[in-house]
Protein backbone atom coordinates (compact mmCIF):
# COMPACT_ATOMS: atom_id res chain seq x y z
CA UNK A 1 0.00 0.00 0.00
CA UNK A 2 1.85 3.41 -0.72
CA UNK A 3 2.34 5.73 1.83
CA UNK A 4 -0.44 8.36 1.95
CA UNK A 5 1.05 10.35 4.65
CA UNK A 6 2.11 13.30 3.30
CA UNK A 7 4.03 15.43 6.52
CA UNK A 8 7.61 14.27 6.69
CA UNK A 9 7.36 14.89 10.49
CA UNK A 10 4.83 12.59 11.07
CA UNK A 11 6.74 9.70 8.56
CA UNK A 12 9.13 9.93 11.03
CA UNK A 13 7.17 10.03 14.00
CA UNK A 14 3.84 8.09 14.54
CA UNK A 15 3.63 8.83 18.46
CA UNK A 16 0.45 10.05 18.33
CA UNK A 17 -0.20 6.12 17.30
CA UNK A 18 1.62 4.50 19.77
CA UNK A 19 0.52 4.30 23.65
CA UNK A 20 -2.71 6.08 22.25
CA UNK A 21 -5.35 3.81 23.68
CA UNK A 22 -8.67 5.59 23.34
CA UNK A 23 -9.57 5.76 20.11
CA UNK A 24 -12.77 5.71 20.12
CA UNK A 25 -14.81 4.73 17.11
CA UNK A 26 -18.22 5.27 15.96
CA UNK A 27 -20.94 3.44 13.84
CA UNK A 28 -19.73 5.44 10.41
CA UNK A 29 -16.10 4.69 11.08
CA UNK A 30 -16.77 1.27 12.19
CA UNK A 31 -18.58 0.48 8.44
CA UNK A 32 -15.92 2.29 6.77
CA UNK A 33 -13.30 0.36 8.37
CA UNK A 34 -14.69 -2.72 7.95
CA UNK A 35 -15.60 -1.83 4.04
CA UNK A 36 -12.04 -0.86 3.85
CA UNK A 37 -9.92 -3.91 5.54
CA UNK A 38 -13.08 -6.48 5.44
CA UNK A 39 -12.51 -7.80 8.94
CA UNK A 40 -15.35 -7.92 11.39
CA UNK A 41 -15.14 -4.60 13.50
CA UNK A 42 -14.77 -7.42 16.53
CA UNK A 43 -11.25 -8.09 14.91
CA UNK A 44 -9.98 -4.79 15.42
CA UNK A 45 -11.75 -3.48 18.03
CA UNK A 46 -11.68 -3.78 22.11
CA UNK A 47 -15.16 -3.17 23.74
CA UNK A 48 -15.33 -0.28 25.62
CA UNK A 49 -17.26 -1.22 29.00
CA UNK A 50 -18.15 -5.08 29.55
CA UNK A 51 -19.23 -6.01 26.30
CA UNK A 52 -19.35 -4.10 22.94
CA UNK A 53 -22.66 -2.67 23.42
CA UNK A 54 -21.12 0.14 25.68
CA UNK A 55 -18.76 1.23 22.65
CA UNK A 56 -15.84 0.38 20.79
CA UNK A 57 -12.25 1.54 20.82
CA UNK A 58 -9.48 0.55 18.13
CA UNK A 59 -7.42 -2.24 19.30
CA UNK A 60 -3.84 -1.74 19.97
CA UNK A 61 -0.76 -4.05 19.94
CA UNK A 62 1.27 -5.89 22.71
CA UNK A 63 3.37 -3.00 22.68
CA UNK A 64 1.18 -0.57 22.60
CA UNK A 65 1.15 0.41 19.21
CA UNK A 66 -2.18 1.02 16.85
CA UNK A 67 -3.00 -2.38 15.23
CA UNK A 68 -2.46 -0.93 11.61
CA UNK A 69 0.31 1.29 12.62
CA UNK A 70 3.25 -0.39 9.88
CA UNK A 71 6.58 0.42 10.48
CA UNK A 72 8.98 0.25 7.52
CA UNK A 73 12.74 1.24 7.67
CA UNK A 74 11.94 4.07 10.17
CA UNK A 75 9.54 5.29 8.69
CA UNK A 76 5.69 4.96 9.91
CA UNK A 77 2.33 4.58 7.78
CA UNK A 78 -0.68 4.07 8.86
CA UNK A 79 -2.69 0.73 7.30
CA UNK A 80 -6.25 2.17 7.27
CA UNK A 81 -5.20 5.53 5.94
CA UNK A 82 -7.59 6.38 3.88
CA UNK A 83 -10.57 4.93 6.25
CA UNK A 84 -9.06 6.39 9.47
CA UNK A 85 -10.82 7.18 12.35
CA UNK A 86 -12.05 11.25 12.66
CA UNK A 87 -9.66 11.24 15.51
CA UNK A 88 -6.97 10.15 13.35
CA UNK A 89 -7.40 12.19 10.77
CA UNK A 90 -8.02 15.62 12.48
CA UNK A 91 -5.33 14.78 15.34
CA UNK A 92 -4.41 17.31 16.80
CA UNK A 93 -7.36 18.62 17.68
CA UNK A 94 -7.24 19.89 21.11
CA UNK A 95 -4.77 21.52 24.04
CA UNK A 96 -4.17 18.14 24.95
CA UNK A 97 -3.23 16.42 21.49
CA UNK A 98 -0.73 19.40 20.86
CA UNK A 99 0.89 18.96 23.98
CA UNK A 100 1.56 15.15 23.56
CA UNK A 101 2.39 15.70 20.32
CA UNK A 102 5.35 18.28 20.91
CA UNK A 103 6.67 16.73 23.97
CA UNK A 104 6.78 13.09 22.40
CA UNK A 105 7.38 14.22 18.69
CA UNK A 106 10.60 12.61 17.34
CA UNK A 107 12.13 14.36 15.06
Amino acid sequence: MENKISSPTCQNCGVCCRNFPFVELNENELKALEGFTKMHRHEFTDPRGPSYDDGYFLKSKENGDCIFLKIDNGFFTCGVYEARAGICRNYPINEHHWKWCNENRVE
